[in-house]
This record gives C-alpha cells, sequence and structure tokens, in this order.
C-alpha cells in the first residue's frame, strides 16, 4: 500500500515535472515568435536613410528675374490734384509782351501806301492805328490820327494843322476807299523840319503833289 502510494506520488511529480517543462517550452517559443514579430514591424517603421541633396547649383534652376511692378494709376482724385498743383521746377508763364511798333516818317508813308492797296496792307504800314470816320468835302474818308499825345482828340473831318504844328501828333492822314476797301486816294499831313506844316496827297493817278499850309 506505501509502495502504491509513493508510485502515485512520484506519478504525479512526473506529470507535474514533465507539465512545467512543456509550459516553460512553449513559453520561450512564444517569446522568439513575438520577437520575430516585432521585427518586421520595426523594419517598416524604419525611416529611409535621407536622401543626399545635390548641390544648388545642379538642382536649383535659375529663377526668372523678378517682373517689375508697373506703376499703379492714381485716383481721380490724386490725378485732379496733381493738376491743380503748378510744377515747381518749371517757371512761370511770362505775360505776351506787345510787339514794338517802329516809327514810320511821313515820307516812308508817301512810298509804302500806294492806289489798289486793301485796307488791311494800308493800315499795316500805319501801325494799325485805329481810325475815324468822317466826311470831308471830297466825300467819306477813314482819318489817321498817327502818334498821338496822350489826351488828344480831334473831332473835326479838316485836318488839324495847328496841333501837326504844335507837335501834337506826329502826322495825319486821310484815306479814301473804294467800295472793295483798296485804297482810292489818300492825303498825308505832317510837319516839315522848319516847323511849317504840309499837304502831301495822291488823287489815285500815282502822282502825288506837296502844298505849304500856313
Amino acid at each position: 500500500m506505501f509502495k502504491q502510494i509513493i508510485t502515485l506520488a512520484a506519478a504525479i511529480m512526473l506529470v507535474f515535472a514533465a507539465g512545467c517543462q512543456s509550459q516553460g517550452a512553449s513559453e520561450k517559443r512564444a517569446v522568439p515568435a513575438a520577437e520575430n514579430e516585432q521585427e518586421p514591424a520595426q523594419n517598416d517603421v524604419t525611416e529611409e536613410p535621407a536622401k543626399e541633396e545635390k548641390p544648388d547649383q545642379e538642382t536649383t534652376p535659375e529663377e526668372p528675374a523678378p517682373e517689375q511692378e508697373e506703376p499703379s494709376a492714381p485716383a481721380d482724385g490724386d490725378t485732379a490734384a496733381e493738376t491743380k498743383e503748378p510744377a515747381q521746377d518749371e517757371p512761370a508763364e511770362e505775360p505776351a509782351q506787345e510787339e514794338d511798333t517802329h516809327y514810320v516818317s511821313p515820307f516812308e508813308m508817301r512810298d509804302e501806301i500806294s492806289i489798289g492797296l486793301t485796307k488791311e496792307e494800308a493800315e499795316d504800314v500805319l501801325q494799325n492805328t485805329q481810325p475815324v470816320e468822317v466826311t470831308t468835302e471830297d466825300g467819306k474818308a477813314l482819318r489817321y490820327d498817327y502818334m498821338p499825345q496822350d489826351g488828344y482828340k480831334s473831332a473835326a473831318a479838316d485836318p488839324d494843322v495847328e496841333a501837326i504844328k504844335a507837335g501834337k501828333l506826329e502826322s495825319q492822314i486821310f484815306i479814301y476807299y473804294t467800295p472793295e476797301n483798296t485804297v482810292e486816294r489818300f492825303r498825308i499831313y505832317h510837319k516839315t523840319d522848319d516847323g511849317k506844316a504840309i499837304e502831301y496827297r495822291d488823287e489815285g493817278n500815282g502822282e502825288g503833289t506837296e502844298t505849304i499850309l500856313n
């Protein structure tokens, strides 16, 4: 009986020992398997080595030159402000000066005024002296008071001989025009060197005559 108990106990111990050995062996096999499973996972997540970057001169293409931005158009308000302000560098416009008139002597008038000239041409000789329409014994004419003194006024249709002798005006011209506004005949009154008044007239035949006036 005692032997049977010992034998049974020994058998139990053997079974227990065998179970422990099998469990340990299975655990040992499980650990490498787990390690083997982790290694591929680690291999999967392993970062690839960074690629070597080539020098910028080889890989980087030449960048195009930046385009110059065109200046934006000013707003209407700015344009108006700019136009209102005069440029400081530009000189201010000077007022137009009147053209100087040159002196025309009575003897030059005799040569330059001739029968057939237009009214405009005759008045150019007289430096655009403003005429006055008068009625004389020979008909209507335009009287030109050439270079009068300040304040001189003459309302007479006849030549102002006394004013000419006194130097109140350089000369007095009477021109008779045709309906076509061309010179038909004319008379020039002026002072001589000795202070006398003289009349020069052309009656339309191209031959001028002189008369000394008292």
